[in-house]
């Protein structure tokens, strides 16, 4: 039954990784291609970004949203898996080289911007001078305690969220954590201690198979069967001493498993073993069938490349895997395109400003919607 079940596994092993390999290799020659086009017009479109950052026309504001979208693209060039030809620690050098520019004053425009920003969410300007604004956009942390000072309304806009966990704390409403590792701790060393112990017996066990005289039989029957001197085939002869050398490998490192499985597939598939050892070889066979599942898990890892690009095109039918390949192209192509179009498009200061003031407009948004962390 063992048997039965550990070449079930092997197979579905061999055919996964069949299909695997067939997935990597297209994905190598369709996809991979375009991955490092893209990843490299991301690139391009950064340090074009970049380009801009010292020009004293940009504006305050404006620079603090060209910095946080150049701190999203590097961002998004760092976690890309296909950036493994770019030169990306040069490039954040030079990034953060950009922090030791001086900000310019605010242009009056902005300052006029800001002001009707005031008015908008607090229904009057406060009076405040152009000086008093310029603070304000100059030092934002201190933007609140000036305007506590000038809207006595302004501070109950946050207040409706307070939430004082010190309070609810000293209430002892966590204090049903308190027990936890006095509950539970002496019962799991208690396990711990058994399993350890069993399997300490199974391996005490195991290394003595090796002596047994049925693993000593199946060694010599084996080298007799695998002996490349025996064979004439010149192909033959090189296959089986390959396989010799794993049969020796295997004695050399007491890998027990590894000769009965040879013995299983290269002469006899139905033996058996003396009353005294089954136990032995019925706690190998479990092991094995768990390393084998978890070796067939671990196949579909996404934290692997290979298990990734199967999570990502694998499927059970050939159309399923090229429906896939074909969707993840047409979007890739896409992306693509965008960041060839927007690199082309910001030539001037003009143009990336229009770009700074829609995303600006978003931030806004997001902000008063409350999404903004």
């Amino acid at each position: 039954m063992h048997w039965e079940t550990i070449d079930r596994l092997q197979r579905e092993m061999a055919t996964k990784q069949q299909q695997q390999d067939a997935v990597m290799a297209r994905f190598r020659q369709e996809v991979l291609p375009i991955e490092h086009q893209y990843v490299q017009a991301l690139y391009d479109k950064t340090l074009r970004l970049i380009s801009f950052a010292d020009k004293k026309t940009l504006g305050k504001y404006n620079r603090e949203a060209l910095f946080s979208w150049i701190g999203e693209e590097l961002d998004e060039l760092f976690h890309y898996p296909f950036n493994e030809h770019l030169d990306l620690e040069a490039l954040r050098q030079q990034f953060l080289a950009l922090n030791t520019i001086a900000d310019d004053e605010p242009t009056q425009y902005e300052i006029d911007e800001f002001r009707q920003y005031v008015k908008d969410e607090y229904g009057s300007d406060g009076q405040l001078s152009d000086a008093e604004l310029i603070e304000l956009m100059m030092n934002p942390e201190k933007m609140f305690n000036i305007l506590d000072r000038l809207f006595t309304d302004a501070e109950s806009i946050f207040d409706e969220d307070d939430y004082d966990y010190e309070d609810v704390d000293k209430a002892g409403l966590h204090d049903d954590d308190a027990g936890y590792d006095d509950d539970y701790g002496d019962g799991n060393e208690a396990d711990d201690g058994r399993t350890d112990q069993k399997i300490d017996n199974a391996q005490q066990t195991l290394d003595g198979l090796l002596k047994s005289p049925e693993v000593k039989k199946m060694y010599k029957k084996l080298a007799n069967i695998l002996h490349p001197d025996r064979e004439g085939d010149p192909a033959k002869k090189n296959e089986k001493h390959l396989l010799m050398v794993q049969l020796s490998k295997a004695k050399k490192n007491h890998d027990v498993w590894t000769i009965l499985e040879m013995y299983h597939r290269y002469s006899d598939p139905d033996f058996h073993f003396s009353q005294a050892e089954i136990p032995a070889i019925n706690a190998l066979m479990q092991q094995r069938i768990k390393s084998l599942s978890a070796e067939l898990a671990e196949t579909e890892n996404p934290s692997s490349l290979s298990g990734m690009i199967w999570e990502k095109f694998g499927a059970k039918t050939t159309r399923g895997i090229d429906n896939k390949f074909k969707k993840h192209n047409e979007k890739l192509h896409q992306l693509l395109e965008e960041q060839v179009q927007q690199r082309q498009q910001l030539r001037s200061l003009a143009v990336l400003k229009i770009y700074l003031a829609a995303r600006r407009a978003a931030y806004e948004f997001e902000w008063q919607r409350g999404d903004f962390f």
